[in-house]
């Protein structure tokens, strides 16, 4: 039975049932950022993946997905997923949202054109899109209307930062690892508002 075990989404996030799985597995899969969030707690072999197209895995391997498997992850490769935290869950909690007043929109490899239309389709049932992005996202493609912005970069790292703005104001996207909200009560921008 293939596990997908989540490493989180920043250094310390393992879970206590993560770690345990990780110690216990004969080999190990993994990209370099999510073998490097558990290598402390890998005994066996490790294989560092630059793409899991065409991957032959046993049923006795661990694949590391970061963040969580379930969240834009790599849940579709294994038999058993083990949930971690991810980066979703970082960011409602530094912005106190509910993630039940949310959607989430996977941009991390769609244009802008994809990202536009799930956005809208958010915006139309009063909900806060929160958008796995990247840094050559063009924001200006794809808000409209007066929408309140939040950037929430490097969640859980030392460097992590989180920048308000509106559609007026859009702050710059400067990592690979971001996080947009988009809010759609215009003149909130505090955490914790709605």
């Amino acid at each position: 039975m293939v596990k997908v075990v989540g490493v989180g989404a920043a250094p310390n996030l393992l879970t206590e049932e993560a770690k345990e799985i990780i110690k216990n597995a004969s080999v190990v899969y993994g990209s370099k950022r999510a073998i490097n969030l558990a290598k402390e707690y890998i005994r066996g072999k490790i294989v560092v993946l630059k793409s899991f197209k065409d991957v032959n895995i046993a049923s006795t391997d661990v694949i590391l997905s970061t963040g969580d498997p379930m969240v834009s992850g790599l849940s579709y490769l294994g038999d058993e997923i083990i949930s971690g935290i991810s980066s979703i869950q970082l960011v409602c909690a530094r912005l106190k949202i509910d993630l039940c007043d949310s959607c989430v929109i996977d941009g991390h490899a769609k244009d802008e054109k994809y990202i536009k239309k799930e956005l809208e389709k958010a915006l139309s049932i009063d909900r806060i899109a929160i958008i796995i992005g990247h840094r050559r996202m063009d924001l200006e493609k794809i808000l409209s209307g007066k929408i309140n912005v939040v950037i929430c970069e490097n969640m859980g790292y030392p460097g992590e930062e989180i920048r308000y703005g509106d559609t007026d104001d859009i702050p710059e996207i400067s990592s690979d690892m971001v996080i947009v909200v988009a809010n759609p009560k215009a003149g909130v921008t505090e955490p914790g508002q709605r």
